[in-house]
């Protein structure tokens, strides 16, 4: 049996806003990764715990800032880390890849406010390929589970806030970014600017449905202030977008990355706000809220077991 596990600011909770019973931290759960019957996440951003067999171990403990995590086809653990690197979790330390530390275009990557760049999303596509999404720096790829970089750069926007692969093909990824949704069917090679007729550009968060046809952006104005966010879907693989009904109109805060929750083939979950949760059944055209008092919520991920 799945259910949904919620990453919040006081740990990990159900869809009735309740604690899961049995998680030994009740600190910031920002982001997870699941792995056959694993799941890896990021506890105060300075920790990862992995859940295992109904157990929980803590496999690193750093005075670095973590951000986001995947797993390998071969089951290693990466993790994106402040400062725009990457290291491979084992024996309770962080390994570092000097590949990546080394992609050419590192000298490249910034900040709007002056500070070093950070590593915001992983993506993993079915063939294994890794894709990072760098801010400020486009998308760094590598076919060898890590082991070489390429930067991904051709026809993408530099802002990029999260990467996602398609379910099915292979060749195809895609990202939300400060200037629009950006679609690639040659493994990031090359990049398409889709969704021109969206009124606001600025994106946050990107998801899709398994079945690989009906994509959710979310837009806003920008990334302060008044956002004016709203959630798109595309039933055309990101040709034609429309705004999705039921949501509050229009949401002050970013729908950031992460906060679109895939949950199956027709079902997916959206935080609002930073702390509202709307269901969708119908493959993200309509919304309801769930009638719960949530603190801040980060993300989730389906689960095995409860």
């Amino acid at each position: 049996m799945k259910t949904v596990w919620l990453f919040s600011d006081t740990g990990i909770l159900d869809q009735q806003a309740r604690p899961v019973p049995g998680v030994p931290f009740q600190d910031p759960v920002t982001v997870g990764a699941p792995h056959q019957d694993q799941l890896a996440v990021i506890v105060d951003r300075h920790q990862i715990w992995v859940h295992q067999d109904g157990r929980w171990e803590q496999v690193i403990s750093t005075e670095m800032q973590l951000h986001c995590l995947c797993w390998t086809a071969e089951g290693r653990l990466l993790v994106g880390t402040a400062e725009a690197r990457v290291a491979e979790v084992e024996n309770g330390q962080l390994n570092f890849l000097t590949s990546f530390d080394n992609i050419p275009e590192r000298q490249l990557w910034k900040t709007p406010w002056g500070g070093p760049p950070d590593l915001r999303s992983f993506a993993i596509a079915r063939d294994g390929t890794v894709y990072a999404n760098i801010h400020v720096g486009w998308i760094a790829r590598s076919k060898d589970s890590g082991q070489t970089w390429q930067n991904l750069k051709q026809g993408l926007e530099m802002d990029v806030h999260q990467v996602a692969a398609h379910p099915h093909e292979v060749t195809t990824v895609f990202a939300a970014t400060a200037s629009g949704f950006y679609f690639s069917q040659d493994q990031g090679q090359t990049f398409t600017r889709l969704g021109q007729e969206m009124p606001y550009h600025y994106q946050r968060g990107c998801a899709v449905f398994p079945e690989g046809e009906v994509y959710l952006t979310s837009t806003s104005r920008g990334p302060h202030g008044s956002a004016e966010a709203r959630l798109y879907r595309s039933q055309d693989s990101g040709q034609n977008w429309t705004q999705v009904e039921g949501l509050p109109d229009p949401i002050d805060h970013n729908i950031d990355t992460f906060q679109i929750i895939i949950i199956n083939e027709t079902t997916a979950l959206v935080v609002i706000e930073d702390n509202q949760l709307y269901q969708t059944t119908d493959l993200g055209y309509h919304w309801q809220k769930i009638d719960q008092q949530f603190p801040r919520l980060y993300g989730g991920q389906m689960v095995n077991g409860g």
